[in-house]
């Protein structure tokens, strides 16, 4: 009975662990599956279009995807430095408040 009780606790713990991590785990989860299920689906009720692409066409749509990239890589130009700080002030805050909160256990036991 006692092996039973031990059992059933690191279950409960186990239970309280991933109920902290859930949230971020199941929004990706979700996004997944219905990134998945969304190509799956596509893939499946695909049809001819018998349609042609005129050259030009094509060439327009290659411009378009060149410039998106360009603009991307002259925005991240731009503000590469303020996209650095920003993430290395992230982690900084959060070895910060890591910090506080195992001084704060420290502290109350």
């Amino acid at each position: 009975m006692s092996a039973q009780i031990k059992y059933n606790g690191k279950i409960n713990l186990l239970k309280q662990y991933y109920r902290k991590e859930q949230p971020m785990k199941s929004k990706l989860f979700k996004l997944s599956a219905m990134l998945y299920f969304g190509v799956l689906t596509g893939l499946c009720f695909q049809t001819n279009a018998l349609a042609y692409v005129d050259p030009a066409t094509t060439a327009m749509m290659v411009q378009i995807v060149a410039g998106i990239f360009i603009t991307l890589g002259v925005a991240f130009g731009v503000f590469r430095r303020k996209i650095f700080a920003f993430f290395k002030n992230m982690s900084i805050n959060r070895a910060k408040r890591k910090i506080e909160k195992e001084a704060r256990k420290k502290k109350d036991t």
